[in-house]
């Protein structure tokens, strides 16, 4: 192995991709004061929605879809949250086990896909480098939206200080919806982008996990967009590397599959920092 190919570059942009673009998501969440674990429920359910309506339609279309299906489940988020106040990552796992199950029903059903390995595909791809172009957008314009916009301004108060907030006028519910609709939206287009570009198709397990390593990339860097795009680069870069590895070093693939959620734990150990104040609170008047 020559010291280019230990740089990846390639390949860890096309990791990079989905992480970046789920994790931008949970940005956006959280700062607004709501917890999103249920980012890989919403990459999931894009991922299926995308195929599905890529086959019955066209692969753009894929992507409109993705993306409403993780709205969809951010809206349901949003319901069971803050209209009815349950606790944000018991919500987050409901809706990660909703997801879980409900695509494999709907893989079983429409798809006829009973036995494993289940799956289904497309005809027509789309270029990865529009995702990963789109990736690498979407910290600026992220960054360009919270910090200098009114409507920025207001999501991030809502996440810090939301009686603050309440006394200036601004009403939550609605900064809250938008913002993890938005989320569930930017989620499922990171799973449109696995099913119609990064593999060409759908599979029940297909996220394996990247919605909490997006997760992981937003706490890590430290709720801002820059800081979640470079943690995100960096496990789309580890993640890359030890698919490299595989077969070219005498290490079980296991233990090369479990790099990148090792640099997770390790991550968010090191990267400590105070996240929104309000965050995850249930106890708000909206």
């Amino acid at each position: 192995m020559t010291p280019a190919d230990l740089l990846l570059l390639t390949p860890a942009l096309r990791q990079y991709a989905a992480l970046g673009i789920a994790a931008a998501g949970g940005v956006v969440s959280e700062r607004a004061g709501v917890v999103n674990i249920a980012l890989e429920g919403m990459m999931l359910a894009g991922a299926f929605a995308a195929v599905w309506a890529a086959q019955v339609t066209s692969p753009a279309v894929g992507i409109a879809a993705g993306g409403a299906a993780g709205m969809v489940l951010g809206l349901v988020h949003v319901l069971l949250t803050q209209r009815l106040k349950m606790d944000h990552t018991v919500s987050g796992v409901a809706i990660n086990l909703l997801a879980l199950n409900g695509t494999a029903f709907l893989l079983r059903q429409v798809f006829r896909q009973a036995d494993p390995p289940r799956e289904a595909t497309v005809v027509a791809t789309l270029p990865i480098g529009i995702f990963v172009a789109a990736a690498l957008a979407l910290p600026v314009a992220l960054h360009l939206l919270l910090q200098h916009t009114r409507f920025g301004l207001r999501l991030r108060v809502s996440g810090e200080s939301p009686e603050a907030a309440a006394m200036a006028g601004v009403r939550l519910c609605p900064v809250r919806t938008i913002a993890v609709a938005l989320s569930g939206l930017l989620a499922g287009c990171a799973g449109a982008y696995l099913s119609l570009s990064l593999v060409g198709g759908f599979t029940d397990s297909m996220v394996s996990g990247r919605g909490f390593i997006a997760l992981a990339a937003v706490v890590c860097g430290r709720w801002t967009p820059f800081g979640a795009a470079a943690a995100a680069l960096a496990f789309g870069y580890f993640d890359a590397l030890q698919l490299r590895l595989q077969g070219a070093v005498a290490m079980p693939h296991e233990f090369l599959q479990m790099m990148p959620y090792a640099l997770t734990i390790l991550a968010a150990l090191a990267f400590r920092s105070r996240p929104p104040a309000a965050l995850g609170r249930t106890d708000i008047r909206l």
